[in-house]
């Protein structure tokens, strides 16, 4: 096996997105985040999947940033992003503007993330590094998900499971659902 030369990895994706076209809009919500990696890698994993914007709400870290920046490599730039302070308001605000609420997070009714019925307009609500989704903020929610963890830790990082939940809800529909 060899590696692809760049036009071949442009062809490789173009093929890919008509074979596997997104099924949703998407749009993430971060609740009161800490690190600053973190966020510059939502910022990356939202180009990556399509996303309409990035909401950074309560105590989340916003761009510019130095290290929001360097992990991004630059997406922060190319990115919508918004910064609603109060969190009430950023999910009313959203749900305002028609999307689905979609909480990563163990609580009461959550699902699969591979069987949850994702909407054609869906935001992923994603918490707290230490203290997840807060409760009023899942009072704002439709619906909730999770990762099956087959480990021994019941957690990965926030990012990670952003980017297996964002293109599940984007593409996963488009085979079987």
């Amino acid at each position: 096996m060899l590696s692809l030369r760049k036009v071949e990895i442009r062809r490789l994706f173009q093929r890919a997105a008509e074979e596997y076209p997104p099924q949703a809009e998407i749009a993430f919500l971060l609740q009161s985040m800490e690190d600053p990696r973190n966020v510059g890698s939502l910022f990356r994993i939202a180009d990556a999947c399509g996303a309409r914007e990035l909401v950074l709400a309560g105590r989340t870290p916003i761009p510019p940033q130095e290290e929001i920046d360097r992990t991004s490599r630059g997406h922060d730039r190319r990115v919508s992003w918004r910064q609603i302070s109060r969190i009430d308001e950023a999910a009313s605000t959203l749900k305002q503007e028609g999307y689905h609420l979609v909480a990563l997070e163990t609580a009461q009714g959550t699902r699969c993330y591979l069987d949850y019925p994702y909407p054609a307009k869906v935001c992923l609500v994603l918490g707290n590094e230490t203290k997840g989704v807060y409760p009023a903020t899942l009072g704002f929610c439709d619906g909730a998900v999770f990762i099956p963890m087959y480990g021994k830790g019941p957690s990965m990082n926030v990012h990670v499971a952003a980017a297996l939940v964002a293109y599940q809800a984007v593409i996963g529909c488009s085979r079987g659902r």
